[in-house]
């Protein structure tokens, strides 16, 4: 049996903390967690690198716009209108 991800919890404007725990989980079982938490860019390939290093450096880059997307598609377009000029998923 595989574990099948549920669509994010969805905020609707009232019980904040209840969807922050929940989006918290969401984004820690699709190991986004981290990229939220810390706001950080993953460090420049060095010169020469691997194709498994590019491959690498594309899915740690692709994390943040990851992240961001569950935030955006887990609230409302009432509190997206809030969060849409955010440029990190730590602002948002």
């Amino acid at each position: 049996m595989s574990f099948s991800p549920s669509p994010p919890p969805i905020f609707a404007g009232e019980n904040y903390n209840i969807w922050a725990v929940k989006m918290r989980t969401y984004l820690q079982a699709h190991d986004l967690w981290n990229v939220v938490q810390n706001d950080t860019k993953p460090p420049p390939l060095r010169a020469n690198p691997t194709i498994t290093q590019i491959k690498q450096y594309n899915k740690d880059c692709a994390k943040k716009y990851k992240a961001m997307s569950c935030l955006q598609s887990g609230v409302l377009d009432v509190i997206f209108t809030r969060i849409m000029a955010c440029d990190t998923p730590k602002q948002a």
